[in-house]
């Protein structure tokens, strides 16, 4: 595993491109707040593209869950030309927890019409409003899925916002490359300017989901149990429940203040429970 996180909620400073471009363009600061992640990138060409793009649309964060060899293929260079730096830089991980770490906000991405229970996606132009807003001073994270089958419903119950890019046609889909490029060049236009931070302060994601375990443990103790054992499916209505309210840090705060208290309160009640049964079989 490799992590190199790069948060920052102080004013970073601008750079000019008047020296190159025909449009002379500021870079917000914000970008340096958002994160990039492939989950499982099959093409290590795709990787050097990403990179590419990251780094033309001012960002830096470059996350990679279990993606193929890349490094020492030829593809990957040519591909990333002018951003080597971002793909040497790039933090590898085995897992979506460790590609979350320090995430506030993580938007998913889809082209595919998904479960009716699962919120509707926004427009990319519209999810890239409220990134630009929260990743003022929060950190957001874009996720997206492999080439060939995009992201699981499950991965995509964990994400706070479902985002796709609108087309004319069902086919063909956009390349991955150009899927991160639409959309993070609706964030740099939607970053420019006064923007106004969000007003919530997020929790961070492995908060959320230290949360939610705590619930598990909980129902587990009291002998709840879901049908047919599915926690899984139990715990993705869990985030769906949770994700319409937004939690922020002090709701995390109350909402575990309640839990934990109620665990305490049964382990020892429980533990009386055993003392009064042990007494009683060794009684005379």
């Amino acid at each position: 595993m490799t992590t190199n996180p790069n948060f920052t909620d102080e004013p970073q400073p601008t750079e000019s491109t008047a020296r190159y471009r025909a449009i002379d363009v500021n870079v917000p600061s914000n970008l340096e707040n958002i994160r990039i992640i492939l989950l499982e990138p099959r093409e290590p060409g795709n990787i050097g593209s990403v990179a590419r793009v990251i780094k033309g649309m001012g960002m830096s964060q470059f996350y990679l869950v279990n993606p193929v060899p890349f490094l020492d293929v030829d593809a990957t260079w040519y591909m990333a030309h002018g951003a080597a730096d971002i793909v040497e830089n790039c933090c590898v991980v085995d897992t979506l927890e460790e590609a979350f770490s320090g995430i506030h906000f993580v938007v998913g991405t889809t082209h595919r019409l998904r479960d009716p229970k699962l919120p509707p996606a926004a427009p990319a132009r519209e999810a890239a409003l409220k990134i630009a807003a929260i990743s003022q001073n929060q950190s957001v994270a874009l996720l997206f899925g492999r080439e060939d089958f995009g992201l699981s419903t499950h991965h995509i119950s964990r994400c706070q916002l479902t985002a796709s890019i609108p087309m004319a046609t069902k086919n063909p889909s956009l390349n991955l490359a150009q899927a991160v490029q639409i959309f993070a060049y609706e964030i740099f236009i939607a970053s420019a300017g006064d923007i106004l931070p969000a007003e919530l302060n997020y929790a961070e994601i492995g908060e959320v989901e230290a949360f939610y375990n705590r619930v598990i443990e909980l129902l587990n103790l009291i002998g709840v149990s879901p049908y047919n054992h599915d926690w899984e499916t139990y715990l993705r209505s869990l985030r769906r429940v949770f994700s319409r309210t937004r939690l922020e840090e002090r709701d995390i705060a109350t909402l575990d203040m309640v839990f934990s208290t109620a665990r305490r309160y049964i382990e020892r009640l429980n533990h009386q429970l055993e003392e009064t049964a042990n007494n009683q079989s060794t009684a005379p």
